[in-house]
């Protein structure tokens, strides 16, 4: 399962959580906590994605133990985390 949501912010224009591998880590709440927070069963979920810049979006998904995080250019391109 995923969550996605796109951005009308910066040169990140989508955001994907992997549910299914998230953990429940919370490193990306405690950068990003306007972006995301955690459901009942501690996943990740994207709340609003334009709330921070692009450098710190990054930061918030390379702080995933698991790369759950992923990020998209406007060309739908993988940003993070590299293939």
């Amino acid at each position: 399962m995923e969550d996605s949501k796109e951005r009308t912010t910066g040169n990140l224009k989508k955001i994907v959580v992997d549910q299914d591998a998230c953990i429940g880590a919370a490193s990306c709440v405690v950068i990003t906590p306007g972006v995301f927070q955690l459901d009942d069963d501690d996943k990740a979920y994207i709340v609003d994605p334009d709330v921070v810049d692009d450098d710190t979006l990054l930061l918030s998904a390379q702080s995933c133990p698991v790369l759950a995080i992923h990020l998209y250019d406007s060309e739908g391109n993988k940003v993070f985390p590299e293939n």
